[in-house]
């Protein structure tokens, strides 16, 4: 016996989580949603991966998101605000400043360590009694007819088969769901890794940002709260591994060469992870009752921390054309799905060029090259139009996600 639902969500991390929460209206309204998690869904231990010990970097219009969903009020408490932000290379004159005043709002983004998000967000999910949630579970096969999509799902118990107009694979940058429909994950590997951490200085970090460029990779510094930053380092594969293995005293010695003393002296190093960086992209977002969403379909090198912040973006488009469509018996319908992408398409374009684009810049040697970027930086310091423009994109105040209104 099938289970019926018009939306079948497939992961429920950051971005599946979401458009859950997203699709609340429509709920209410009738639409049967399903959402298919690998993990337990529980708000007391968030087993889920993407809510590990990282941090993300939310962009206004995240925070914006999150606050009309009406689970930023518990997150606030722990986030801290990026007021200002810097942006500079390694030994070079010019540098881009931007400040939350100049763009007449309190903050121009909050950094929030993912397990305190994931924690408000599977209560948020909890509490929708009209969402049903298979956890745990996996899909283990997809056929996708004319009809719509059937999954069958494996829980430890029983073996299901639910059915849906549409279904989303949100399931992560390594998806299952587009490798059993034969859906090309482009990849191209930086031959790098991102060395995270957080750091503490004897200085307060005052709500700065920083995005530092060297040769060997962007440096982050995202203000956390306790006067705490948390530090994402990139570097060649070796070099990381060598830096894991340091002391925390040697570490903080090396970090503190990297920055110098403008910081402050380092006082505390955390724990310190590695991660490899690539660039995911689907081949295909959509096809007849079927979108991939979130990482599934781009994952990003993590400089200007933009890479949920899309996702996020991109879920708040595609709940509205479900929105606007609703009640229709063609929620995947390849017209709906290509709207869809349509509206997305140009914000995904540039936030994929400026994260790729940015490492690879800053890392071609040369003092020509050297001297050009300098000059680049200083010009766009001093052009308001060009930094009010930098700054809506870093605030993610594009496409749909300027103009929402729940």
């Amino acid at each position: 016996m099938k289970q019926e639902f018009d939306v079948i969500i497939v992961g429920g991390g950051m971005t599946g989580a979401s458009l859950a929460l997203l699709l609340t209206t429509a709920m209410a309204q009738g639409l049967r949603v399903a959402l298919i998690e690998t993990h337990e869904v529980s708000s007391q231990q968030v087993a889920q991966p993407s809510f590990d010990d990282r941090s993300t970097a939310l962009s206004l219009s995240s925070q914006r998101i999150f606050a009309k969903l009406g689970v930023w009020p518990t997150m606030a408490a722990q986030a801290c605000a990026i007021k200002h932000i810097q942006v500079s290379q390694q030994q070079q004159f010019g540098r881009i400043r931007l400040h939350a005043a100049d763009s007449q709002v309190e903050a121009m983004g909050y950094v929030l360590e993912n397990r305190i998000m994931g924690q408000q967000l599977m209560t948020a999910l909890l509490r929708l009694p009209s969402l049903s949630i298979f956890s745990p579970a996996r899909v283990s096969a997809y056929s996708i007819t004319s009809q719509g999509a059937q999954l069958e799902v494996v829980q430890p118990e029983q073996t299901l088969q639910l059915q849906a107009q549409l279904v989303v694979l949100a399931d992560g940058a390594d998806s299952a769901g587009c490798r059993q429909l034969g859906i090309i994950q482009q990849r191209h590997d930086y031959q790098q890794d991102a060395l995270v951490c957080n750091v503490s200085f004897d200085a307060a970090h005052q709500n700065w940002a920083f995005e530092r460029f060297t040769m060997q990779g962007p440096m982050a510094l995202l203000p956390m709260t306790n006067n705490r930053y948390a530090l994402v380092w990139c570097m060649e594969k070796q070099q990381a591994q060598d830096y894991l293995a340091l002391s925390s005293s040697d570490f903080a010695q090396r970090l503190q060469q990297a920055l110098g003393h403008k910081l402050g002296r380092v006082q505390r190093i955390g724990e310190r992870v590695s991660y490899p960086l690539n660039l995911v992209q689907a081949q295909e977002q959509v096809r007849s009752h079927v979108v991939v969403l979130g990482n599934a379909a781009h994952a990003l090198h993590p400089v200007a921390g933009q890479g949920f912040n899309l996702a996020l973006r991109d879920a708040l488009a595609l709940a509205r054309q479900i929105e606007r469509r609703w009640p229709t018996p063609s929620l995947g319908s390849l017209s709906l799905l290509n709207d869809y992408v349509a509206a997305q398409v140009q914000d995904q374009n540039i936030t994929i060029g400026l994260s790729h684009g940015l490492p690879k810049a800053f890392t071609q040697a040369g003092a020509g090259c050297s001297l050009l970027r300098a000059l680049g930086m200083s010009a766009l310091d001093v052009s308001p139009l060009a930094k009010k423009l930098f700054s809506r994109q870093a605030m993610g105040l594009v496409g749909a996600a300027d103009t929402w209104q729940p």
